[in-house]
């Protein structure tokens, strides 16, 4: 009996009909050591690369005839697993120089905690039962955040494929080990030998026996025995795992921290109840009597119940050139949705993210946190002097999300199946992303629920249809007089929701890169990074907000509101105190700080992140003057929200380095034309909602 089955004999293999998954995001070492798995001894392979052959034909890949696998020109370069390769083999230098060299074969490690697996939003991957990880093309999304989690780099892409493109990685021949007898294509066809398929358990006793017999020639170590949890696909060799292409990794699997933070966050919904009551509670303490007497009276008024539609021109050579960034915009997003992301963007199996996720999703919903901090300011804690700015906000805030939606749209592979996550048969209470994206949809289903009032008060009352929809005019008023009725009595739990979802999903974003510990940069990887984006997030929700007023200020030939907006600025500098001694206190406690003077390019990402965002704003905040001059205060304002976009952009694109880097990362032509346009889109919808509802308050002149 062979070694090929001899394994497979051991671990009594003949039961047919294996269970197709799992549901344990977690598996105990028991389960792991049932999972079936491949042991390659690469002192054995002979480079023949028959496996590559026999997985091509075994999955269906485009197929050449076997003798064009004897071609040794390929081992010239290191080459990796693709879309359309799901395994290749790679030459290595032997233990003894001038010696036999070594190969090595690639493909998915079959991991026993998948961190594509958890972090998939839609289950698109599954832990079977067998051990392998296999992947459901009808589920998926396209985000390819399976891809940044993976710690091996493994997934790959079909970036040119515009319709139905397909996340594509060895899947263990699933359907062949599910048989009785069955083994994988390239086990069955290794003529050394040197693949060995059975039990995990089996595996690592034989790798372990072999180490012993011969110590003089493995290294004592089975790699996939504990790395990264541990995998399905091990390996034994003569020559230090590093200097043959296998990643070095730690023991623990990459999702445990981010599966322990999002159960505890949502264990039993008890910390999102217990805020939303904390926050309730505070609204009922403050109610009514805090009216701010002791704030500085002024010579104007701003009534928000008198906020008008602003009567001012609507095409202007700045609404022109808006038009024309949006046209460009959607012209390179049409040739998207028609070639692919490939097709428009530097994004590859590498950099599955680029500029589209750190600045059109990241970016955009940290910038429109102004709407839920001032919703709390005005609505919770019952701050009515800064009623005036809540709507233009909210209106910030619900463009903002509801663009994030639009560049994502853009983003995803599979755009048509961005309703999943809300089937409950394919949710994943494991996935980080799985939770930003149900309370993004939540969140932007408030924010559109908190603007009706808005709605009902430009236009109840005033219904008019034109022609043939006239007959829907009572309907209509009809639906707008229930919405002030009934809505507006909940408005304060819809006020207060909006702020929960908002705590959550902006701490989420941060939690996201957590599954990649061995891809980000030890500058901005920290357990606490799900804390540091929510701090980021109170930190530029004020100063968005001056930023904003005084941007529609000097368009519509107003005064700045300083008598709000210089007490609102008070409190940015303890935000930014705040993160900024949390940030440093975190690098010293994991000792990172010698990452900041190694001359590295995210060495000085990094402190021009902090230098710009942190410490010029801090210190302009800090003096009295900065707050009462309108240029110096919409300065260190824009210089926070710069700082918040510069935090984005290097958490998920500088930080981020692959295992087996190539080349960096840089934003094609076409990727920046996008967000331009969703900028420029963004700017001219405010400006169309201002012109048509009472957004900004009119100014009288106070009675002397």
């Amino acid at each position: 009996m062979d070694r090929r089955n001899f394994l497979a004999t051991v671990a009594s293999i003949g039961t047919t009909g294996i269970p197709a998954a799992s549901s344990a995001a977690a598996d105990p070492e028991e389960t792991a050591a049932e999972y079936y798995g491949v042991l390659t001894d690469v002192t054995e392979c002979i480079g023949c690369r028959k496996c590559e052959w026999a997985c091509n034909q075994a999955n269906h890949l485009p197929m050449q005839p076997l003798e064009t696998f004897e071609d040794k020109s390929v081992f010239e370069k290191h080459r990796r697993p693709d879309a359309g390769h799901y395994t290749i083999v790679n030459e290595y230098p032997g233990p003894e120089e001038g010696g036999r060299p070594l190969w090595v074969k690639f493909q998915c490690f079959h991991c026993n905690h998948p961190a594509c697996y958890s972090a998939c939003l839609v289950t698109a991957f599954t832990k079977t039962a067998t051990g392998a990880v296999v992947y459901n093309a009808d589920r998926c999304m396209g985000c390819r955040y399976c891809m940044v989690a993976c710690p091996f780099q493994i997934p790959a892409y079909e970036y040119d494929n515009p319709l139905t493109p397909k996340v594509q990685k060895c899947t263990l021949c699933y359907e062949r080990i599910s048989q009785e007898g069955g083994v994988p294509a390239c086990v069955e066809i290794c003529p050394p030998q040197c693949l060995t398929f059975g039990k995990r358990k089996d595996l690592l006793e034989l790798a372990k026996q072999k180490i012993a017999k011969n110590p003089q020639k493995y290294v004592p170590h089975v790699y996939g025995e504990h790395e990264a949890g541990g995998t399905s696909w091990l390996y034994i060799s003569s020559k230090p795992f590093e200097e043959i292409g296998l990643p070095v990794l730690g023991e623990t699997a990459p999702p445990r921290l981010t599966e322990g933070l999002q159960h505890g966050i949502f264990n039993y919904f008890i910390p999102p109840v217990a805020l939303f009551s904390i926050l309730g509670m505070i609204s009922w303490l403050y109610g009514e009597q805090n009216q701010d007497e002791h704030l500085p009276k002024v010579p104007l008024k701003y009534n928000p119940s008198k906020a008008a539609p602003m009567g001012k021109k609507l095409i202007t050579p700045g609404v022109l050139l808006l038009l024309g960034f949006i046209f460009m915009g959607l012209s390179v997003a049409v040739y998207r949705f028609l070639f692919g992301i490939g097709a428009v963007t530097n994004l590859n199996d590498q950099y599955p993210w680029g500029l589209w996720i750190a600045v059109d999703v990241a970016t955009g919903v940290a910038l429109a946190a102004g709407g839920y901090t001032t919703a709390a300011l005005a609505h919770i804690f019952h701050r009515k002097h800064y009623e005036p700015i809540v709507r233009p906000a909210l209106l910030t805030a619900l463009l903002g999300y509801t663009f994030v939606v639009f560049g994502l749209l853009v983003d995803l592979g599979r755009y048509y199946n961005i309703w999943h996550p809300m089937m409950p048969s394919m949710w994943s209470g494991h996935s980080v992303l799985f939770e930003v994206g149900m309370c993004v949809m939540a969140y932007l289903t408030v924010l559109y629920l908190e603007f009706v009032p808005i709605v009902v008060e430009r236009f109840k009352g005033q219904v008019n249809l034109p022609g043939i929809l006239s007959r829907f005019n009572g309907m209509v008023e009809g639906v707008l007089g229930l919405a002030e009725r009934y809505l507006f009595r909940i408005l304060p739990v819809i006020v207060i929701a909006g702020v929960v979802l908002s705590f959550l999903h902006q701490s989420s974003l941060g939690a996201l890169m957590l599954i990649a510990p061995y891809k980000m940069h030890p500058l901005w990887y920290t357990p606490i990074l799900p804390l540091l984006f929510l701090l980021t997030a109170f930190c530029v929700g004020f100063p968005m907000v001056i930023f904003e007023s005084m941007i529609a200020s000097r368009i519509f030939n107003q005064k700045p509101e300083m008598h709000i907006l210089s007490p609102l600025s008070k409190s940015i500098a303890i935000f930014l105190a705040a993160y900024f001694a949390t940030k440093l206190g975190d690098i010293t406690i994991r000792e990172a700080g010698k990452y900041l003077f190694d001359g590295s390019v995210q060495s000085y990402m990094f402190m021009a992140e902090m230098l710009i965002g942190v410490l010029i704003p801090l210190g302009m905040f800090l003096m009295k003057g900065v707050r009462k001059n309108p240029g110096l205060l919409f300065i260190a304002s824009a210089l926070v929200v710069i700082g918040v976009a510069f935090n984005r952009i290097n958490v998920f694109i500088t930080a981020y380095t692959p295992v087996y880097k190539v080349t960096a990362y840089f934003p094609s032509w076409g990727e920046i034309v996008v967000t331009l346009g969703l900028i420029a889109g963004l700017m001219l919808v405010y400006r169309i909602m201002v012109t048509v509802f009472p957004i900004i308050p009119t100014m009288e002149e106070k009675e002397s």
